[in-house]
């Protein structure tokens, strides 16, 4: 099957609502399909040292065991809601169980069209017609394995393809997982800033569309590291650095703050004809409110930047119109409302700074006016506003001209969120509160004078998402049934 094909679904995948919140499952499915093209040769010892590359030593095959069953049941549960009628199917075949013929299964994934996946087992066919057949097959499977050598032999196994951090040394690997190069650096790597795992702080593709493969790495040391910014790398496929870029700059509205910058996330535009990759990348100031979002071309140069008066603590990049370009969908906290909010940028038009009308005396000025595609504003439950300062908008995901998000509304966290939905014009579709939201705020108003139930009235003014920008109307259009 086409390897691109693959990749989408499993970056369809991995986007999925299905897969929120399920980290370790995701990367666990990224590695597999990093190694589908080896993993005959695959061993446990490989995938724990990927996995799990700060518990190297306390991990077992058992461990991996465990993980292959959740993933497999996490896919199964995937393909029986929003995959349902996904064009390929991924599985995880069963390595423990013998066959018949008493061999054990050695693939870890397989990927299958639909059709054949969903195909009944045809009848034998005749001996007439079945020394073609296996002709046709055997043709085939040599233009398969001879497609297969001369790629390899072109791209070789220097082409690099993850990473690990082994105290203050980043280690980059290839497909194998044998290294190709390392780094390392005397003010180390400040674990907060990795807590989640590398892979999110990395970016591993072809930048300048020459058929060379680069190594983006968000840097942040572990040396001072709150007055400390978080530095932007590209290395060439070698491990030359190519530049740096450092976020932010000074600004009036920081009242003598040093121009500190933490980039919370990072992501490479989709090259479209005439128009080249660029970086987005979206970091905020310590410890004020303003936060820049840059686009950086591939020579590490800043192109355009927008500002918000407020933290956009996510970052998405997807197509969200089907036109074949992708929007730039950064969630957070308006500083100015007070509330969480979504805002929408198109790649070309990154400039100017957020309008502040509630709230003047935080507005950044100096940096023109701002074209967002979209600003919305999420109301505030009466849990939110008695117990919080603000809710937050966290991150979303974009599924075939859907997009969903959720919004934080109290402690516990991860949870106590409302979940939105909206079309791809941006009309709400669905509003949900998950259970821990509903059973917090059981919790908190049984001990208060005002106790009270979460109500259906209650839930109807979460559908009241204000539009700051980019519609026609106060608040966006409803189309829930």
């Amino acid at each position: 099957m086409d390897c691109a094909a693959i990749g989408d679904q499993i970056d369809r995948i991995l986007h999925s609502p299905s897969f929120a919140g399920k980290s370790q499952l995701a990367k666990l499915l990224e590695i597999l399909f990093h190694h589908m093209d080896s993993q005959i040769t695959l061993k446990p010892d490989r995938v724990i040292k990927e996995l799990w590359p700060e518990e190297i030593r306390t991990k077992r095959s058992a461990d991996v065991a465990t993980e292959m069953n959740r993933l497999r049941k996490a896919l199964e549960s995937y393909y029986t809601g929003e995959g349902a009628n996904d064009p390929v199917v991924i599985c995880l075949p069963n390595r423990s169980v013998a066959s018949t013929d008493g061999l054990r299964e050695k693939r870890w994934i397989v990927a299958e069209h639909r059709d054949a996946a969903n195909k009944p087992t045809a009848a034998p066919a005749t001996p007439r017609k079945r020394p073609k057949m296996i002709v046709a097959i055997a043709a085939v499977a040599a233009i398969c394995v001879a497609a297969f050598i001369l790629v390899r032999m072109f791209r070789g196994d220097g082409r690099p393809e993850s990473g690990r951090l082994d105290g203050s040394t980043l280690t980059i690997t290839n497909a194998k997982g044998e290294e190709l190069w390392r780094k390392s650096f005397a003010d180390g790597f400040w674990p907060d800033y990795y807590v989640h795992g590398l892979a999110q702080r990395m970016w591993f593709g072809d930048l300048e569309g020459k058929g060379q493969f680069d190594v983006l790495l968000l840097y942040h040391p572990a040396v001072d590291p709150i007055s400390r910014s978080t530095t932007l790398i590209c290395y060439n496929d070698r491990g030359k650095e190519k530049w740096r870029w450092t976020p932010g700059r000074a600004l009036p509205e920081l009242a003598g703050n040093p121009a500190t910058y933490r980039t919370v996330a990072f992501g490479v535009l989709k090259a479209t004809p005439g128009q080249p990759s660029r970086i987005v990348v979206s970091s905020y100031h310590i410890p004020e409110y303003p936060h820049q979002i840059a686009i950086v071309d591939a020579n590490g140069k800043t192109v355009s930047e927008y500002w918000h008066s407020g933290h956009l603590d996510f970052l998405t990049l997807a197509d969200l119109d089907g036109d074949g370009r992708e929007e730039i969908i950064a969630p957070g906290i308006s500083n100015g409302y007070r509330q969480a909010t979504l805002v929408v940028l198109d790649p070309d038009r990154v400039f100017g700074a957020s309008t502040e009308a509630a709230r003047p005396e935080i507005q950044l000025h100096g940096i023109g006016v701002a074209q967002e595609r979209l600003r919305l504003l999420f109301p505030r439950s009466d849990l939110n506003k008695t117990s919080h300062v603000y809710n937050q908008a966290e991150e979303a995901t974009v599924e075939h001209g859907r997009t969903r998000l959720s919004v934080w509304e109290c402690w516990p966290r991860p949870g106590c969120l409302i979940w939105y939905e909206f079309d791809r014009n941006f009309h709400l579709l669905s509003v949900e509160a998950d259970d821990q939201f509903r059973n917090a705020h059981a919790e908190f108003y049984l001990k208060q004078k005002d106790n009270h139930p979460f109500s259906p009235e209650e839930e109807g003014e979460f559908q009241k998402v204000r539009c700051l920008v980019g519609c026609k109307t106060e608040y966006v259009p409803l189309e829930i049934r």
